[in-house]
């Protein structure tokens, strides 16, 4: 938890269109019963079938909200700094059916506060209550219209997209065989592409000491990170096993090197504590490099460089980058 003057935490509030329409009075008593607390870069705030009572409004920093469905791993909405999320939730006592990840080191303001619960304020303030559970019906309501609507426009993407044999179902990542069949035709003549082999030196410490569950949950998290520190235009994929791949079109040698420290960076500052129990592990990285057209003009042969490259940085001690 981290100190928050009441001002500031009225500040916030009143960005939020759920307080919006709150007094001075009212809000004081918001900022009252909420608090602040700091989530590390990688930590996990809540997850799915956790009980939910509250909501969280960001001060600082960036969070993810993803969903399993069907054993596929889907992100459903990124918040930034001013932004709100949870509301849907905020009545409690049901379980949660998404998973929250801190992105960056986040700031967020807690309503309520531990030890308090909607209904006790609700008991306590009727009429300003009055004003928010409105006030969260009409937002539920509009939330609800609006993803109606997009379900019904992306429909047949979403079912071709099920239908395809390139989606790595643990993780949601392209998988192989999409190196097989599409990375050919991205190979352009002779502009640059980039092709990362990722993985991770101590991910079997994990697997081994508490169990192919917190593996599973440590893999996803390492899709999460890895697809955020690789530009947008850059593709993630699970290449098999704890091993991942990045596509990098229009990245020379130098700019594949920057990136490739920019994701074990990302992994390595990644907490694990909650999939392992509190058990801090930092997780390093062997990553080899290949360059088309530099290091080969065809899939399979850049595929082949940058896996071996991968292998030696790993057989060298780990935590390094093979380029050549």
């Amino acid at each position: 938890m981290t100190h928050t003057s009441t001002s500031e935490k009225i500040s916030l509030l009143q960005r939020v269109e759920l307080f919006s329409q709150l007094s001075d009075d009212e809000l004081e008593i918001v900022a009252f019963n909420s608090h602040m607390v700091r989530f590390r870069r990688g930590s996990l705030i809540f997850t799915e079938e956790s009980q939910s009572n509250e909501m969280y409004i960001i001060k600082k920093g960036e969070v993810l909200i993803t969903r399993m469905r069907d054993k596929e791993e889907l992100d459903i909405a990124r918040f930034i700094t001013g932004e709100s999320f949870g509301e849907w939730d905020l009545v409690g006592n049901t379980p949660r059916d998404a998973t929250a990840v801190a992105m960056a080191d986040t700031d967020a303001l807690v309503f309520p506060k531990e030890g308090t619960t909607l209904t006790m304020i609700l008991h306590k303030y009727p009429k300003m209550s009055a004003r928010i559970l409105h006030k969260l019906l009409a937002i539920i309501a509009r939330r609800i219209r609006t993803t109606h609507r997009l379900i019904n426009e992306k429909t047949p993407w979403i079912q071709n997209l099920k239908r395809q044999v390139m989606v790595d179902k643990l993780t949601g990542l392209f998988n192989k065989n999409f190196l097989l069949d599409e990375f050919e035709p991205m190979l352009d003549g002779h502009a640059p592409t980039s092709l990362l082999l990722i993985k991770p030196d101590n991910f079997k410490e994990i697997n081994d000491r508490f169990g192919h569950t917190a593996g599973d949950k440590a893999l996803v998290l390492m899709s999460i990170f890895i697809g955020s520190a690789i530009r947008e235009r850059d593709i993630a994929l699970r290449y098999g096993g704890d091993e991942f791949a990045a596509v990098l079109p229009g990245a020379s040698r130098d700019e594949a090197v920057r990136i490739a420290r920019e994701v074990g960076r990302s992994v390595h500052e990644m907490d694990v504590s909650r999939i392992t129990g509190g058990t801090l592990i930092r997780i390093t990285l062997s990553i080899g490099i290949a360059v088309h057209p530099d290091h080969g003009r065809d899939a399979k042969s850049l595929m082949k460089t940058s896996y071996d490259r991968m292998i030696r940085a790993r057989s060298a001690g780990g935590n390094r980058i093979a380029v050549k």
